[in-house]
Formats: structure tokens, C-alpha cells, sequence
């Protein structure tokens, strides 16, 4: 297959999977973010420490970084920065897992011995699932190695199922 044409392909792909969240704008304090905030206060002295944020154990693990002015608490703007950056990371996951998705099924597509588009592939923090019905085990062992073989992948769950 073209070389340009799976570029192209993996290209598109890639687009339509970036959400509308991942675009860098102005962070803007909303509602939602200081009622938040307001309910994690329990002290309602305007600050968040760490005894507050027990709960949020995502917020916790970026609390240092969040910490500007290292007063060992969160002001607004310092919980909208952590919020901004947990959301940030979150994104960057979601695209990078798709790109190994992209990449995934463009070099099933470039094999000519698997039938690509009865194989559906997800995946999730670089663990990629095959499944779908495929012609013979060679076929279920291709896959998975093509798979494997993709930059990126942790690990595959190979759920592929010989038609009968």
C-alpha cells in the first residue's frame, strides 16, 4: 500500500480524535471551578491545604508544582492552574492513545494478509485490545505482533476470533 496514502490516513485520523479541550486558551475562572473550590475550603479561609484535598488524590500529586508562591496552599488561581494542567494531562493521554490507535491500524492496513477493517483496535494509556473476527490464527498471531511492534504500545490484549 502507499506509503502517502497511510500517512494521510494516520494524518486524518489524528484530527478528528483531538478534542475540542486540548486547544490552549486564557484560563478563565468559571462558575464551576470556584464553586469547586468553595466546597474543597472546609475552613473557608480562602486557601486549600492538603488536609482539604484528601479526597482528590490527582490534585495532590500535582499540589507541589501548583504551590507558586510555596506557602503549602492553594490559592484560586493556583487550583485553577492545577485543574488546567490535571484536564491538560488528561488530553494529552487521549491524543497520544489515539495516535498509537492511528498507527495501529494503519500497519494492519499496509499487511496484506489481515483484513484491517474487521479488526477493531482501542486503546487505553498505551494498552492496545484487538478484537473482531479474522480468517485463521495466523492471522490472530499477525495481528498482535503488528500491534506490538507499534511505538508506544505497553502491551496487547489480542481478543481476535477465528471465523468458524
Amino acid at each position: 500500500m502507499n506509503t502517502n496514502f497511510c500517512k494521510a490516513a494516520v494524518a486524518l485520523a489524528l484530527l478528528a480524535c483531538i478534542p475540542a479541550y486540548a486547544v490552549d486558551e486564557p484560563v478563565k475562572v468559571n462558575a464551576n471551578i470556584e464553586a469547586a473550590f468553595k466546597k474543597y475550603d472546609a475552613n473557608r479561609d480562602g486557601y486549600l491545604s492538603k488536609k482539604e484535598l484528601k479526597e482528590r488524590r490527582d490534585l495532590l500529586r500535582v499540589f507541589s508544582d501548583a504551590d507558586t508562591n510555596h506557602d503549602s496552599k492553594l490559592d484560586l488561581d493556583e487550583y485553577t492552574a492545577a485543574e488546567l494542567a490535571l484536564h491538560q494531562a488528561k488530553a494529552k493521554r487521549f491524543v497520544e492513545d489515539e495516535v498509537i490507535t492511528a498507527k495501529v491500524k494503519a500497519a494492519m492496513l499496509n499487511d496484506p494478509d489481515i483484513k484491517s477493517l474487521d479488526v477493531s483496535v482501542e486503546t487505553y494509556r498505551g494498552h492496545v485490545l484487538l478484537s473482531g473476527f479474522v480468517e485463521d490464527d495466523n492471522q490472530v498471531r499477525k495481528a498482535g505482533r503488528i500491534a506490538s511492534g507499534v511505538r508506544g504500545v505497553v502491551s496487547v490484549k489480542n481478543a481476535l476470533i477465528v471465523k468458524i
